[in-house]
């Protein structure tokens, strides 16, 4: 006897599904034709053609190594740590004092450092770091570059301290002057050093004196740096002085305000030179200039 919700001799409820639970399957189909057993509820896969290319896999996400990243070293509290100044076991240190007496600038240079395009009468340069060795040293005219006015290699030495002073030639032109910059070593407490150098003009010869004590320096021909003197801290006011002015062969060994000496010196001095010493340092004056032109006789006094 059938039921009511079945049509006879089908198999099928009303609702297409097959009495066993099982979907009925799609029209031109059989059922269980995806998979083995029926699995797939009579959806079919599509079959690529037989002469089609495969189908090339997805490319997978790439990988990256993940970086390391290196542990800085921290600098030892002990010492500190000044990048990109070279060290004094290999390097010097120099800079310019033009003494030239010229009216047109010029350009200094050692190698390939420029230590100044515009450099004039009594220009004093910056100190610029030059590697141990011989290195060359170039004076050119500024507004003409290929007008070179001097060259020359000199020698640095690692660790000194030097001023290169360009000059005027005794025979027309300019010369460069290499002085040392290494002062006094071992000062006693509340003295310094003090030097001059005669760099005005050649033929030119001067004695220097303090006033009230006596000669300093005699007979500081040009081209030429006197030894350094004890001088004791204060402020001195030193006379520049021709050869005849001052009998007296005696020198002052050290500078002091108090020294006592002949105190014969000349009422009329060439230059007067106001020069302030501090406890263990060394100075050096350069005379520079002449007697005849606008660029007249005058002191340039630098630390060491």
């Amino acid at each position: 006897m059938e039921t009511p919700a079945q049509s006879q001799g089908t198999g099928q409820t009303m609702n297409g599904q097959i009495a066993n639970g099982q979907a009925a399957p799609a029209a031109g189909g059989s059922a269980g034709a995806g998979s083995p057993g029926g699995g797939d509820y009579g959806i079919a896969l599509p079959i690529a053609p037989p002469d089609s290319a495969p189908v090339a896999p997805l490319p997978s996400t790439p990988t990256f190594p993940t970086p390391t990243l290196p542990t800085p070293s921290l600098p030892s509290p002990d010492y500190p740590m000044f990048p990109n100044v070279p060290g004094v076991s290999s390097f010097s240190e120099t800079r310019f004092l033009v003494a030239a007496a010229n009216s047109f600038p010029v350009r200094l240079s050692v190698d390939s450092s420029v230590y100044d395009t515009n450099a004039r009468f009594g220009t004093v340069t910056g100190r610029g770091f030059v590697s141990d060795g011989f290195h060359t040293v170039t004076v050119r005219r500024a507004d003409d570059l290929r007008a070179i006015l001097f060259q020359k290699s000199f020698p640095f030495r690692a660790g000194e301290k030097t001023t290169l002073i360009v000059i005027d030639s005794g025979q027309g032109g300019m010369d460069v002057t290499q002085v040392s910059d290494t002062g006094c070593r071992s000062l006693p407490a509340g003295s310094g050093c003090y030097r001059v150098a005669n760099m005005s003009y050649d033929g030119s010869v001067y004695n220097v004196t303090l006033p009230g004590s006596g000669v300093i320096f005699r007979g500081v021909a040009y081209n030429t740096v006197t030894s350094f003197k004890q001088a004791m801290c204060g402020s001195y006011l030193f006379d520049v002085t021709g050869v005849a002015c001052c009998a007296s062969p005696r020198e002052i060994s050290v500078i002091a305000s108090a020294a006592a000496g002949s105190g014969a010196v000349s009422p009329n001095p060439l230059l007067s030179v106001s020069v302030e010493i501090q406890s263990g340092k060394s100075y050096t004056t350069y005379l520079i200039g002449n007697s005849w032109s606008e660029y007249s006789l005058r002191a340039v006094t630098l630390e060491a």
